[in-house]
């Protein structure tokens, strides 16, 4: 029983880093689009 919540436990961890990384990969894609676009303006 112990030995199937530590690997319950393992894949949640795993899977809310991976939620974590995604997340922070959209933010930095969204604000790295923001400032492409907003330099296409100025221009």
């Amino acid at each position: 029983m112990t030995q199937r919540l530590l690997q319950l436990n393992q894949r949640g961890r795993s899977v809310v880093l991976l939620l974590v990384a995604l997340n922070s990969i959209y933010t930095f894609f969204s604000t790295f689009e923001k400032a492409l676009t907003d330099r296409d303006r100025t221009r």
